[in-house]
């Protein structure tokens, strides 16, 4: 996947929050511009902040047992004040869910206070929106 150095433009959520699209671009002076899009589907949960000037240093996987203890808290918080797609009663109950459906876990880091995660079944590079090629008649009827 192309991230690295990349900056974040915006990212799309869709399907009520179950598909999350980052926009990336590599837009330095005296170098092509290159457009990378991320998706990661069938999300549980992501938090983002600082967007603002995000350039992508690492989407790395993390141990999804790692992860849920690490943010335990806010996992916790979140699920009480706004709800958490498959959040039962705790967080031990909350990782055996997501181990048995096939989640994992990726932490966004950036060189500029961006941070964030997601929560997803798996991710993957879209190629770049292209532009519509017109087509020959095939000469079939």
């Amino acid at each position: 996947m192309r991230y690295h150095d990349f900056h974040l433009r915006g990212y799309t959520v869709t399907e009520s929050g179950r598909k999350i699209e980052l926009h990336l671009a590599y837009d330095y002076p005296g170098s092509a511009e290159k457009d990378s899009r991320i998706e990661f589907t069938d999300v549980a949960c992501y938090h983002f902040s600082h967007t603002e000037g995000a350039i992508i240093t690492d989407i790395a996987e993390e141990p999804l047992r790692e992860f849920i203890k690490k943010e335990e808290e806010f996992l916790a918080s979140a699920a009480a004040q706004d709800g958490l797609r498959f959040w039962r009663s705790d967080a031990s109950d909350y990782l055996r869910q997501l181990e048995e459906d096939g989640y994992h876990a990726w932490r966004l880091e950036s060189a500029i206070g961006f941070s964030g995660f997601i929560v997803a079944q798996a991710v993957r590079e879209k190629e770049p929106n292209q532009p519509l090629q017109p087509t020959a008649p095939s000469g079939r009827g």
